[in-house]
């Protein structure tokens, strides 16, 4: 049997409401089996889907997750991050000498399949409600696919080389799981497989959201085709990804935060921008394993921005605001540190996707469809949000791209993104400003992506391992 399946994926219906006792992702997992597995006895009315919902989004704070490395770890592999001189943790990754039996890779893939049963709980439970409440239940299977078709793309992304490494996608990546099998053994599908998968799920999530969620802590009919905007990007189907930017800024649901305003955004929950975010409450974060502990001297400070994407921002302009100086730092350390997550003490969201993506996804997608006056209107609004007195962008063709590529860079900065954009455009890491043992990682690259954990490799003969590793 698949141990490591088994034990982390297989058995969370018989624990819904322990799942949903538990805040910290952690204990959940620690937590064995007790008996039977029927799903009608789990989810009995509509408060435990409601409840098995709670437990699916408490899966999303881990630190193996959104709460930190999922975060990470794809921007220290990158060029907008430099490694401090005592920094112990990802630092594999960072110096691209991760190894198989490494807690990191291990960490993110045993949670980011805790976080698809959780959601398979709710989605294949067939219990039946009164008509009063049927829309209730449509709206938490429609979160719940949602969620897992985002676990199957960040799954597919750090443990899978990008959409278009192969010319039919028929490369590795990762198990698509979604129903209970005690004595599954499952293969890697091919990344073309779990794109689909990744599409399906959030378009019959769209299609079963009927709600106006009050926040952006839980998933929406519109976060849903945010990531979708997402997905299709980077599988270059440039129609399709405006076509759902734009569906996402035309709702009217959300607005850019006004330049005045941007930098304290950080230290809110979420803004009129925020689409989908992973709240933490002061009673349920992460603690010392927060995000923000990683960059700021009050906590590990084990990485700093790199003058690599420093330098492209002007002076001025507000994004400069998430830096900050530390007297103590010097020489190839630079002199600043980033504040993108002010207080990691009681750190109360991690972004997903913010209604800033979505112009910068149009204006890429334009940009690639010749539309060059759309995508020059996109790009120059984030711009000027950034800062108002930048000239708006003329650029045409390649020239116009790059300067998309750019506002992109400083616009997402650490927020997870960088690796990935290099990874699909087919572009290595260059570190000029490099405190790393590896200053140049050549495309294509192996080590682009994680190890599938040994665990799993020696439980599962079905489970091929990634090249290198």
């Amino acid at each position: 049997m698949n141990i490591m399946l088994k034990k982390y994926i297989i058995y969370p219906f018989v624990v819904i409401a322990l799942l949903v006792a538990s805040s910290c992702d952690e204990e959940f997992l620690e937590l064995q089996p007790s008996g039977a597995s029927d799903l009608n006895s789990a989810i009995q009315n509509i408060d435990g889907y409601r409840s098995a919902m709670n437990g699916v989004y408490s899966g999303l704070q881990s630190s193996n997750y959104y709460g930190r490395y999922f975060i990470l770890v794809p921007d220290v592999m990158a060029d907008d991050v430099k490694q401090n001189a005592q920094a112990n943790r990802a630092r594999e990754y960072s110096d691209y000498v991760g190894f198989s039996e490494h807690f990191i890779a291990s960490g993110i893939f045993n949670t980011l399949y805790n976080v698809i049963n959780r959601a398979n709980t709710v989605i294949n439970a067939e219990t039946e409600v009164p008509a009063a409440v049927q829309g209730q239940k449509d709206q938490f299977r429609g979160e719940a696919l949602a969620v897992r078709g985002l676990a199957h793309f960040d799954l597919v992304r750090i443990y899978g080389q990008h959409y278009g490494f192969t010319n039919d996608n028929s490369h590795l990546g990762v198990p698509i799981v979604t129903e209970f099998d005690q004595d599954a053994k499952p293969a890697r599908s091919t990344v073309a497989q779990v794109y689909a998968q990744v599409i399906s799920d959030l378009e019959q999530g769209v299609s079963l959201m009927n709600e106006v969620q009050s926040s952006a802590g839980r998933m929406s009919k519109e976060a849903a085709q945010a990531l979708l905007a997402r997905v299709h990007l980077y599988m270059g189907d440039w129609a399709k990804a405006e076509q759902l930017a734009s569906s996402v800024i035309n709702s009217g649901k959300y607005s850019l935060v006004a330049t005045d305003q941007y930098v304290s955004g950080w230290s809110s929950q979420s803004t009129s921008e925020s689409i989908l975010s992973v709240f933490f409450r002061n009673d349920d974060d992460n603690g010392s394993d927060a995000l923000g502990r990683m960059y700021i001297v009050e906590g590990y400070g084990d990485y700093l921005p790199s003058q690599d994407v420093i330098g492209l921002i002007p002076e001025g302009d507000v994004r400069l605001g998430v830096f900050k100086e530390d007297e103590n730092l010097s020489g190839a350390l630079g002199s600043v540190r980033m504040d993108k997550f002010p207080d990691p003490a009681t750190q109360n969201s991690t972004p997903i996707v913010r209604l800033s993506e979505m112009y910068l996804i149009r204006a890429e997608a334009r940009a690639m469809q010749n539309n060059d006056t759309g995508a020059q209107e996109d790009v120059t609004l984030i711009r000027q949000r950034g800062l108002p007195t930048a000239d708006a962008v003329t650029a045409t063709g390649e020239a116009l791209l790059d300067e998309i590529a750019t506002e992109r860079r400083i616009e997402l900065m650490f927020e997870g993104h960088r690796l990935w954009d290099l990874m699909r455009k087919k572009q290595g890491v260059s570190r000029t400003d490099c405190t790393n043992l590896i200053c140049e990682i050549p495309y294509p690259n192996d080590r682009f992506i994680l190890p599938i954990p040994q665990r799993e490799i020696d439980a599962n003969e079905n489970m091929v391992q990634n090249s290198s590793y």
